[in-house]
Order: structure tokens, then C-alpha cells, then sequence
């Protein structure tokens, strides 16, 4: 999405893998939790700051991220997919 230019694709596609990854598999889907409060069970929450902070702009204030936005999402997240990766490859 993000090599398409889809910056806010991309990044609620990021925020979602963050909340798989952090809770059960289904979080993202059926939780009645904010993005905010998924996040907040991170052991270190607020190195995930720029990923809530850009998804919470772009969906909840329609305002669509740029690269720069998206690559500090995307470095924030970058943690969490590499957990995700390693889990389905076990």
C-alpha cells in the first residue's frame, strides 16, 4: 500500500498487525478497545507513539500521512512485525 502511495493504508494495516501482535489474533477485528488502549499494552508503549499518533490522524482526523509519516509508523511498528514474522514461520 505504502509503495502505492497509500499512506494511511499502510499505516492502518501497520496498526493492525501491532494490535495482533499484542493481543490474540482476532484484536484488531473484535476488540471493543481503542487503538489507544491495544497500544497501551505494549511494554514500552510509547515507542509506538508515531504509528498511534499518524493512524489517529488520519482516521479518526482525516488528515492522510505523508512518506515522512509513514516511514516513522513503519520504523515504530518495525518490532512487532518482526515478532509476527517469527511466529508464523515457527
Amino acid at each position: 500500500m505504502a509503495a502505492a502511495g497509500d499512506y494511511a493504508g499502510a499505516i492502518r494495516q501497520l496498526a493492525g498487525g501491532v494490535a495482533g501482535a499484542l493481543g490474540d489474533g482476532r484484536a484488531w477485528e473484535a476488540s471493543p478497545l481503542t487503538v489507544r488502549e491495544l497500544f497501551s499494552k505494549a511494554s514500552e508503549p510509547a515507542s509506538l507513539r508515531p504509528l498511534l499518533l499518524a493512524f489517529e490522524a488520519a482516521v479518526y482526523g482525516g488528515r492522510p500521512p505523508d512518506a515522512e509519516t509513514y516511514r516513522s509508523a513503519e520504523t515504530a511498528a518495525g518490532p512487532f512485525r518482526a515478532r509476527q514474522a517469527a511466529v508464523r514461520a515457527a
